[in-house]
């Protein structure tokens, strides 16, 4: 055992010091780098499976745009009674359940049909007044006609002066004036009866009611507000680069999500000017063929065709291949997309900034940063980073 010791002592002392030192770091420095090996390897993350498609520049002859409208009558009337009186009746109606009430909101009319009447006692006496009247006056010209020949033949025989052939016609033109004075009466009499009924001047809807019966009404009276519902219109707005291509006649589809299908349209108005808040230009659409499912008030969605205002290509890409940019890195209208490139047989995700356009479809026009012939990622963006490898899924 001593010899062992003495055999490390001298075995040890024959050794350089610095050639002791010189193995410390050695061991630390090859310590240090498997543990980061150890940490590199448990950090690597697997490839991200994405979905691409083949970046595309294609000719932009047509676009379909898309915006919001609301539906409206053509026009909204105010029924108010030209004659006075006390409210006798309204019209009735059955609901969905078989049930006799008076006619209210939301309740169909067809033209003609009587809404409301007000007492009609006052406006048929009046008319039998002047119908009365009218027989007098009428009766008294006959006379005075027959007067008038009497005297004219008494004047050719020099049987009377003048003066009073002179007085048989004068009585003869107040008598047939006083005719035509009763007869207008007696028009007027009758058009005031006819008014103490209400009708619908054309195929409406009733939007508010606001007589009961027993009301007294005076002329004038706001009685019934009703749509004309038969034609319907779409009223949407649209930016001034879209306005000044758009014509009277130019025809556009309407849909809504409740009825699943296009109703055509055509233009049929558009407002001059812009409005001061949105700069944006009143756009109307006339319904081809209203149909009773399209309520007054619905949102609908209006799809047109503008033509292309150059014959350059575009380049577009879904909304679900467009990520935001950090914060930091923001600019306006910058957006990222990530395109699929091969090193060394490896797929790896590339960022590409680029700038976004319009909406066309379901898609947005991309003014740069994308190239013809590059695989874009459309799906699985979001989990991307650039340089990330990816797994291709069909």
């Amino acid at each position: 055992m001593t010899t062992r010791t003495q055999w490390n002592a001298a075995q040890s002392s024959s050794t350089p010091k610095h050639e002791r030192r010189s193995y410390v770091p050695l061991f630390a420095a090859a310590a240090l780098g498997a543990l980061a090996c150890n940490k590199a390897d448990a950090y690597v993350r697997p490839p991200v499976p994405v979905r691409t498609r083949t970046v595309r520049a294609s000719p932009q002859a047509h676009q379909e745009l898309r915006f919001s409208g609301t539906v409206a009558p053509e026009a909204e009337i105010e029924l108010s009674f030209k004659v006075g009186g006390y409210a006798t009746s309204l019209l009735t109606v059955r609901d969905s359940q078989g049930r006799t009430r008076f006619v209210q909101a939301g309740d169909r009319v067809q033209r003609g049909t009587v809404l409301a009447s007000v007492r009609q006692e006052d406006y048929r006496q009046s008319a039998a007044e002047a119908r009365g009247a009218l027989e007098a006056a009428r009766a008294a010209a006959v006379k005075a006609r027959l007067d008038y020949d009497r005297a004219t033949n008494l004047l050719a025989s020099k049987v009377i002066p003048q003066a009073d052939y002179d007085a048989a016609k004068a009585r003869t033109d107040g008598a047939s004036a006083a005719v035509d004075t009763a007869e207008a009466r007696l028009a007027s009499a009758r058009i005031a009866l006819g008014d103490t009924s209400l009708r619908a001047p054309v195929d409406a809807l009733v939007l508010a009611r606001s007589i009961e019966i027993g009301n007294l009404v005076s002329p004038g009276t706001l009685a019934f507000r009703l749509a004309d519902v038969s034609r319907i219109k779409v009223r949407f707005a649209v930016p001034d680069e879209v306005a000044s291509h758009l014509r009277i006649g130019s025809p556009v589809a309407v849909t809504a999500d409740a009825l699943g299908a296009n109703i055509p349209a055509a233009i049929s108005k558009l407002h001059p000017q812009s409005s001061a808040d949105a700069r944006t230009f009143d756009v109307e659409a006339a319904v081809v063929s209203p149909s009773a499912s399209l309520l007054l008030g619905m949102v609908v969605s209006v799809a047109l065709q503008e033509a292309a205002t150059s014959s350059a290509a575009v380049i577009t890409a879904p909304l679900s291949s467009l990520v935001a940019a950090p914060q930091r890195e923001r600019e306006a209208q910058a957006l990222l997309a990530f395109v699929v490139e091969e090193e060394r047989g490896v797929p790896i995700a590339r960022q590409r900034r680029v700038i976004a356009g319009q909406l066309i479809g379901n898609e947005v026009a991309i003014e740069s940063g994308l190239l013809p012939g590059e695989r874009l990622v459309v799906q699985g963006a979001t989990l991307l980073n650039d340089g990330q490898t990816v797994q291709l899924v069909p």
